[in-house]
């Protein structure tokens, strides 16, 4: 039954171990898609669970000798019933909540951040580092924000919720530096000002992941000019996606990211004028 699926996916680089765990699932109203194609707009308004629309929210746990690093934290209760199950996914890796070590956040929104904290908004992760990118800080703590339904007044109060709650554990790091040694936080503008990735990288082995330029991986891959509301800068985003996407599938680098869907794990080509997940 769907309750019995397994919530993790895993994969090692060098000595390191890699583990999506799968926060939830959602389908992605038509409403929040750019540049579709009108035949698959109606497919998605006729069918709200259409495969189109289909995204995931995955977090990641990456372990080393001594280090429990998590990588964003899930929607926890605000995208409804088949959101918020990083505790559990957590604990199908064998951790709680107190075993974790550092956190980092690829950017600050709200299937990002929520399930760092609890809704009285106290840190869920009492033992972790908080480590965010500088400019994501600056741009959410900024105060410049206007009651917008996305990257709003609202998105804005979460974030500083759980930067809040973290206030005594926060690290500020710049691009490209370590999140921990051996994973490395990648620049990707556009979605946020300071969204990341993130690469772990042992011998000759790589992994990539490539944060939020998907949201809707099986209409976004075929065609990654469909964009979505959700970015800060589209323009800018767009150029991200298929740079990021040129640069897995030409240097044939093992990639995931944040809404993946199946694999999590796994290798992208290029197909047409889009690109497919390599079988």
């Amino acid at each position: 039954s769907e309750d019995k699926m397994s919530r993790i996916s895993q994969t090692s680089v060098g000595n390191f171990k890699v583990t999506a765990l799968r926060d939830g699932e959602l389908s992605l109203p038509s409403e929040v898609l750019m540049n579709l194609t009108d035949e698959q707009s109606q497919q998605i308004k006729a069918d709200e669970n259409s495969k189109l629309a289909t995204s995931n929210v995955n977090t990641y746990l990456i372990q080393t000798e001594g280090k429990n690093l998590l990588i964003d934290t899930g929607c926890r209760d605000l995208f409804g019933p088949t959101c918020g199950f990083l505790q559990d996914a957590l604990k199908e890796a064998g951790l709680v909540p107190n075993d974790i070590t550092d956190i980092f956040l690829t950017h600050l929104h709200p299937d990002h951040v929520a399930g760092a904290i609890n809704a009285e908004g106290s840190a869920v992760f009492e033992n972790a580092s908080f480590k965010v990118i500088d400019l994501e800080y600056n741009f959410w703590t900024s105060d410049t924000f206007t009651d917008s339904e996305v990257n709003g007044n609202d998105w804005a109060g979460l974030a500083l919720a759980a930067l809040n709650a973290y206030k005594d554990k926060i690290e500020t790091i710049s691009f490209g530096n370590d999140i921990i040694p051996g994973v490395t936080s990648v620049s990707i503008p556009g979605h946020t000002p300071g969204h990341s990735g993130f690469r772990v990288d042992e011998g000759n082995e790589t992994l990539i992941q490539m944060g939020d330029i998907l949201h809707v991986p099986n209409l976004q891959l075929e065609n990654p000019s469909i964009s979505t509301v959700f970015d800060v800068d589209s323009e800018v985003a767009l150029k991200s996606r298929k740079e990021l996407l040129d640069m897995v599938s030409t240097d044939k680098i093992l990639c995931t990211s944040g809404h993946m869907i199946q694999p999590k794990f796994g290798y992208i080509e290029k197909s047409g004028a889009g690109y497919k997940v390599a079988n």
